[in-house]
């Protein structure tokens, strides 16, 4: 009785392969998007704490070097919020472009896995075929064996 052998198998596994490496670098690009947010957040809450701040302290009254002050350091927050932003979108970016090429992999995955399976239906009915074939044959033999002539002619 011949093996199964399913004839993509090697593209099947090279699939594979190239999914588990795309779920590993999609985990990388989600966890470095997070990160980025997360600094983006931070530099968020420094940004409106900085602006409460300062609208405490003019209400209560200031010096002209202490808004300069803020004004400067306002500004260089805001750039690096901007700069932030950027860092933020490309990371969403890669991971988008990561989580589509593992989208094409897992269907590409789940095509072949379907073929290897209805293959494999296919490989076991005809080996079930030519395991009745084989038992219909020797029940034929022994019946001629048991029953000597057939309708009593030679």
């Amino acid at each position: 009785m011949a093996k199964f052998k399913f004839s993509l198998d090697v593209l099947l596994k090279v699939n594979e392969l190239k999914k588990k490496q795309a779920e590993g670098e999609y985990a990388k690009a989600q966890k470095e998007l997070d990160r980025q947010l997360a600094v983006l957040s931070e530099l968020l809450d420094e940004y409106r704490g900085v602006t409460s701040d300062m609208g405490h302290l003019t209400a209560k009254g200031t010096t002209v070097n202490y808004i300069k002050l803020y004004s400067f350091y306002s500004d260089s927050l805001q750039k690096r919020i901007k700069s932030q932003e950027q860092v933020v979108a490309q990371a969403m970016n890669n991971l988008d472009a990561i989580k589509a090429r593992l989208i094409g992999l897992v269907r590409e995955v789940n095509v072949l896995s379907e073929m290897k399976e209805r293959q494999y239906y296919q490989y076991r009915m005809e080996m079930e075929k030519r395991h009745q074939k084989v038992v219909d044959e020797y029940a034929g033999y022994k019946i001629y064996r048991q029953g000597g002539l057939i309708n009593g002619k030679v």
